[in-house]
């Protein structure tokens, strides 16, 4: 199969990785320059997209923001990925996610929309509770998300935004259980199985540090519905429905013994769910992108072990140098992948050379490691021996992702929730 992924900032790349792997012929193009070096000599890297539509048999956009193409790629009979309306009205209106989720009776943690930074300033004179979250619209950079417990930080963390920049800011809750739940959809009902996720986003063990996109997640598939998809997915069916909406979409949620509260959507892959996703199932990665893409699929054949993912990286993650700046790493080796362990390695800020991968000094995620397991404590070993097995300067990653799993996937269950 030729698969075309478009790319503005190299996030879907681990998945480009693994189609060449499975021997589909893939066209990786990405707009930030700051990736220029990425997967070279691993996957091709064109000049322009636009002429290889007429000629590909998938497009994959690795995030939103691509519906007005839509129209173009039903002309040309492209099945596609990532390019709907509502995931662009959803996902970078913040605005619209909360009024679709509470249309249809998904409560939300309560939330104020501001105009700009200074209209924000106002909450300072009525601070209440443990704090606030502030999220700007856009989809931006998961760093620009700040948790805020005192009035002086939350004042400070409006200073960083863009005098026109569009927020949202919701009360912080404390004493819930952070879990997401993701069901894939072809367009006119569901494919099963459902999944759910518990993430871990700070940059380092114990949940401290700087938010990042993701450090690590573990994922676990559910054969039958329980009430914690029906209280989210099925309630946003009609929406899926209406939009002829194909791809996953994943409600993040945070969960008491008696509510639940929605956080937002992500209507696209979910970096790195997906590579752990991956890791479990059973038949190809591209014939499955494939038929969901094209509204046939109806079944996952996955594994029914639970899959982690963990994210390895190199300073200076989580922030970036800007693309006219040469990292003073760059071509570092990246020394221990083989052929073995490339089964478990979703390669990312990486090139290939006669001497082996070296790092590409785009943004500082090497790669994400993914194991399976029968249970949390055989997942966790395995992803961990594969990291042990790969060497580099100055490595970093969280080595306790899985830890929370047991424990409150066990209380989720007490309460009734799954």
């Amino acid at each position: 199969m030729h698969i075309l992924m478009v790319s503005p900032e190299a996030e879907g790349v681990g998945i480009a990785h693994r189609l060449v792997q499975e021997g589909h012929k893939v066209d990786l193009w990405i707009k930030d320059q700051r990736y220029k070096n990425t997967l070279r000599n691993i996957v091709n890297r064109p000049a322009a997209w636009r002429p290889l539509l007429p000629i590909v048999d998938l497009v994959i956009f690795d995030t939103v923001g691509w519906s007005h193409l839509k129209p173009l790629l039903g002309k040309l009979g492209k099945p596609c990925l990532v390019c709907n309306g509502l995931a662009d009205m959803i996902e970078l209106d913040r605005q619209k996610g909360m009024e679709t989720l509470t249309g249809v009776g998904i409560q939300v943690p309560p939330y104020e929309i501001f105009q700009n930074p200074d209209e924000a300033k106002t909450l300072l004179k009525r601070w209440r509770g443990p704090g606030y979250v502030i999220k700007p619209f856009n989809n931006e950079d998961v760093g620009k998300t700040y948790l805020c417990s005192d009035p002086a930080i939350y004042e400070w963390a409006l200073s960083t935004y863009s005098t026109s920049s569009k927020l949202l800011v919701q009360e912080l809750i404390k004493n819930a259980i952070e879990i997401s739940t993701e069901g894939w959809y072809n367009g006119a009902g569901w494919i099963t199985p459902f999944n759910h996720t518990f993430e871990e986003k700070p940059l380092m063990s114990g949940g401290i540090g700087k938010l990042t996109g993701c450090m690590g997640n573990v994922v676990k598939t559910v054969e039958k519905p329980n009430k914690l998809i029906e209280s989210t997915l099925f309630k946003i069916e009609s929406f899926l429905k209406n939009f002829s909406y194909r791809g996953p979409i994943d409600i993040n949620c945070l969960v008491t013994k008696d509510e639940l509260m929605a956080l937002e959507f992500t209507c696209r892959f979910g970096y790195d769910a997906i590579e752990a996703l991956m890791e479990g199932l059973k038949e190809p990665v591209g014939s499955m992108l494939f038929d969901v893409a094209s509204g046939t699929k109806k079944q996952m054949d996955i594994t029914q072990d639970l899959m982690i993912a963990v994210r390895v990286s190199k300073d200076p993650y989580p922030f970036a140098y800007p693309a006219d700046i040469k990292e003073p790493d760059a071509g570092m080796p990246l020394v221990g992948i083989n052929e073995k362990n490339l089964k478990h390695i979703f390669l990312t800020d990486v090139y290939l050379t006669a001497d082996g991968y070296k790092y590409a000094a785009g943004d500082g995620v090497l790669y994400k490691a993914t194991a399976r397991g029968r249970d949390v404590k055989e997942a966790r070993q395995r992803v961990y021996t594969t990291i042990s097995n790969i060497h580099g300067l100055d490595l970093q990653w969280r080595n306790d992702i899985g830890l929370r799993f047991e424990q409150e996937w066990n209380t989720l269950h007490n309460w009734g929730w799954v």
